[in-house]
């Protein structure tokens, strides 16, 4: 299938390279404003319009790598002309844009959100060990992520780079290890003094799911030590016994392979991915809910 990205940050270019290597795609083009970040790759079209891109190019899909606050023009574009998008988190960085592309997918177009955490092989052990354990039922959840995050792109203009940027990984694991969506969210957010960061670096969550299960959640950018993998420490108090992952970071590419391959099944034969538009809708009500929850300095009920 013809592929076109649009980002070639951090993100678009491992995207890149997956794209590239993968035997079921070939990559006719890649569009960035920046043409200090276009490659030497005679086998790929270089531009910095998308829409120009879209309309010479007539790929099959697009994979959607720009910042959260472009990802619905890029969407948009994509949607206009009825190609299918698999777009990296979150849906979007400002809640009308969330809900316009939301209402878009809702219509008939294919939108995949590339939550690629869920998919990574270590997360899926802890899964499968949390169902074939004789822990029995969870009860109640806590996830801890440190890390120092030293970054120099969109992130530090973001207003919640903990919880859009990493927070919502963590949050579609919650949601992907209970099997169930929340129902309530108390929350905080803050920037220590020190940090580097403009938007809030550090978050800490209380959410109740539709199934009973109590889950706190504590994380930071800019922690004085790092005290956890990029995937998090995650204890689950159960029935019978307490359970403690602390899964190591790995090769990213795992999780991509895992994501594209995911969304090629659902083009071609109309599988419906784990992370569709319309599950994860369901992961971005949790962090909508918490910064209504800090705005309003009360429980929010989903």
């Amino acid at each position: 299938m013809k592929a076109l990205l649009v980002g070639l940050g951090i993100w678009g270019t491992l995207w890149y390279e997956r794209l590239t290597e993968h035997k079921d795609v070939r990559l006719t083009g890649a569009v960035d404003a920046d043409k200090q970040k276009w490659k030497d790759d005679t086998g790929v079209r270089f531009f910095d319009d998308a829409e120009k891109a879209m309309d010479i190019l007539k790929p099959d899909f697009i994979l959607n790598a720009t910042p959260p606050v472009a990802h619905k023009k890029i969407n948009d574009l994509a949607f206009d002309r009825n190609i299918p998008v698999l777009s990296e988190k979150p849906i979007a960085e400002e809640h009308e844009d969330v809900l316009h592309i939301v209402n878009r997918a809702a219509d008939g177009q294919r939108l995949m959100i590339a939550e690629n955490y869920r998919y990574v092989p270590q997360i899926r052990k802890i899964k499968n060990c949390l169902e074939d354990s004789k822990a029995g039922v969870i009860k109640e959840v806590n996830i801890l992520f440190q890390q120092t995050h030293h970054i120099d792109n969109y992130h530090m203009t973001m207003k919640h780079p903990m919880l859009m940027d990493v927070g919502i990984h963590h949050l579609d694991m919650l949601r992907y290890f209970t099997g169930s969506d929340a129902k309530t969210v108390n929350a905080q957010f803050r920037i220590p003094a020190g940090s580097w960061y403009n938007g809030y670096s550090n978050a800490e969550l209380r959410i109740l799911m539709q199934n009973g299960v109590n889950a706190t959640y504590s994380g930071s950018l800019d922690a004085d030590v790092i005290d956890s993998s990029w995937y998090g420490t995650w204890t689950f108090i159960c029935e019978n016994d307490t359970l403690r992952f602390e899964p190591e970071d790995g090769n990213v590419n795992t999780g991509l392979d895992a994501v594209l391959d995911s969304f090629l099944d659902y083009l071609h034969n109309g599988t419906m991915p784990e992370t569709h538009i319309s599950d994860n809708y369901k992961t971005y009500q949790i962090a909508h809910a918490a910064i209504c929850s800090f705005g309003a300095e009360k429980e929010i009920t989903i």
